[in-house]
């Protein structure tokens, strides 16, 4: 017996040897994937290990989620990764990953963007509540590559539109790139998977209905009544007449002073609705679900005009008689406790 531990002892070392750079190797070698420099991580309450492990491997934070869970267990971690959030910071060992969910949770950044915002007041938010690389954010909102690495419809030439309402909580060490992604992906997410079908059997292409969902949004916050303004833009946009909404004139003019000019109306831009047809250029702010889906599901109406009462309602109408009745009562006459929605 001992003459055969000793002839095979050499074999059995080597094989020992082999195994433990192979497990110090996976261990301790960063893993490099495709991914942002930085990645928000959270565990849920209850999730089990196989699951964390699921979630990291979509990540692209480990190459195996069989591997995390082998390491984990050797290392003892079994049952020890709590819930919360944690930030993990450019490629990491799976030794170093260990350790950043056994001791590495943190607070994050909570903000809210609310609907309606155009993508500079967003950036002022972000700015406000000191991410980092404040200045890039414009920029990268209008950059093409990094559109383009979105998923978003090929016509984006832009992010307006696309930085969903929604309350974020983000780490505050994440980059400009991070907290763009993250308000386009929740985008992505919270809208119908056949949006793009729903856009074409109302006549519009996907994008042409986020533009179209931003003027609604910006035309009123009584929700009973988005699908009526929308049905007036529809009917304004299949008989070929001018959409003649303010919010867009006014997305046109550099520092708004709060009152439109006549010159201001008859100045032609690329988001004066009242000079060109059709869409302006690109949407004018970002846009909740309600006007989103607004924009794909138009109430059936033949009504072509509308104005506020002062009430937060619109007097809608169909003809421009019935307007321009609606216009002396409402607008040319003093309205007790006025506002627009």
């Amino acid at each position: 017996m001992l003459s055969i531990i000793k002839k095979y002892l050499p074999i059995l070392i080597l094989v020992i040897t082999v195994f433990t750079i192979i497990f110090l190797a996976g261990l301790l070698t960063p893993y490099n994937g495709d991914r942002a420099p930085s990645v928000v991580f959270e565990i849920e309450r209850g999730e089990t290990l196989n699951k964390i492990s699921s979630k990291l491997e979509a990540l692209g934070l480990i190459s195996s989620k069989r591997l995390f869970k082998f390491y984990s267990f050797i290392l003892g971690k079994k049952k020890s990764y709590k819930s919360g959030n944690y930030l993990v910071k450019g490629s990491v060992s799976i030794y170093h990953l260990v350790q950043v969910l056994d001791e590495g949770r943190f607070d994050l950044v909570k903000f809210t963007i609310r609907e309606g915002l155009r993508t500079t007041e967003i950036a002022e938010i972000l700015k406000s509540n000191k991410f980092q690389n404040q200045g890039k954010y414009l920029d990268l909102m209008k950059d093409q590559n990094f559109i383009k690495s979105l998923n978003l419809p090929v016509e984006v030439k832009s992010l307006e539109g696309f930085l969903y309402p929604d309350t974020y909580m983000i780490a505050p060490q994440s980059t400009e790139k991070t907290l763009l992604r993250a308000m386009t992906d929740n985008f992505l997410k919270k809208i119908p998977k056949n949006y793009g079908e729903m856009a074409k059997k109302a006549g519009l292409s996907y994008y042409d209905a986020v533009n179209l969902a931003s003027i609604i949004e910006k035309e009123t916050g009584n929700a009973a009544e988005r699908t009526i303004i929308s049905s007036v833009f529809h009917n304004r946009l299949r008989k070929g007449m001018k959409l003649q909404s303010d919010p867009t004139v006014i997305y046109g003019i550099e520092n708004f002073d709060g009152n439109i000019k006549r010159r201001q109306l008859r100045k032609r831009t690329d988001f004066n609705t009242y000079v060109i047809l059709g869409l302006p250029k690109t949407p004018i702010a970002n846009p909740g679900l309600e006007s989103l889906m607004a924009a794909v599901k138009p109430d059936n109406t033949n009504y072509l005009y509308f104005v506020g009462m002062g009430n937060g309602r619109h007097k809608f109408s169909k003809t421009y008689k019935e307007h321009d009745q609606a216009v002396s009562r409402y607008q040319k006459r003093p309205v007790k406790n006025y506002r627009s929605y």
